[in-house]
């Protein structure tokens, strides 16, 4: 499921980012995007209302590379 749902984080960041999801990578650092704090909320909600889970925000926010916050978003999702 990992790998389905770094997809996803991958689509997600670049459609709230309004870039092309090829720009981003496994390991795109989270801090080189420039992500509001507002936009990233709502990419977990996102993941929240999909899989019927909770995502600790501040445990998302430390996330260094997206595929760091796909593994924390696979845990929560276990």
């Amino acid at each position: 499921m990992k790998e389905e749902i770094l997809q996803k984080l991958i689509e997600r960041t670049a459609a709230a980012l309004k870039k092309d999801p090829s720009e981003l990578s496994k390991d795109t650092l989270v801090a080189n995007l420039g992500l509001k704090s507002l936009e990233m909320a709502g990419i977990i909600a996102s993941f929240e209302d999909e899989y019927d889970t909770y995502v600790k925000y501040t445990d998302f926010m430390h996330a260094k590379t997206i595929e760091d916050a796909a593994e924390i978003l696979d845990k929560s999702i276990e």
